[in-house]
């Protein structure tokens, strides 16, 4: 059997089994956002860990864009990365995924998105994953983001 789609409901619940994620949408300033206007940009920050004691290998941090945003191109480049610990960076249409290998202090991954429409949308949780051992994951939380004028 194949399933394919979305949650319609997002988590409000993480989800930590040998690693942890965790996403936060930034202003200009550096403030958490919830809301932004047409056009502006926002810094993406993503934090994984392994919660392992030792770094865990072979692990894909899917980052799904809200709703009515893209990525701004000059700041995630597709193919071999140079974000220190991720080795590879696939840029898609409505996501972002990272390949690397988490250490178990926090691996940083910076990278921007613009708002192209205006609405009320819906952030989906950030999700990682061990390629070769589905009992390493971890999803973080979603939410909803507002966008104006």
């Amino acid at each position: 059997m194949i399933e394919a789609g979305f949650d319609r409901q997002v988590s409000t619940k993480t989800l930590t089994d040998g690693l942890e994620v965790y996403r936060e949408l930034l202003d200009k300033s550096g403030k958490t956002v919830t809301s932004t206007q047409l056009g502006d940009v926002i810094t993406v920050k993503l934090r994984v860990r392994s919660l392992r004691p030792e770094s865990i290998t072979n692990v894909a941090i899917v980052d799904l864009l809200p709703g009515g945003f893209e990525i701004v191109s000059s700041s995630l480049s597709p193919g071999i990365s140079s974000i220190n610990g991720v080795d590879y960076v696939e840029v898609r249409e409505d996501r972002a995924v990272f390949f690397a290998t988490v250490p178990t202090q926090t691996l940083e991954i910076t990278y921007q998105i613009k708002s192209c429409n205006r609405g009320q949308f819906t952030v989906p949780p950030v999700f990682a994953e061990s390629m070769y051992d589905r009992n390493v994951k971890a999803r973080g939380m979603g939410g909803k983001i507002g966008v104006t004028k």
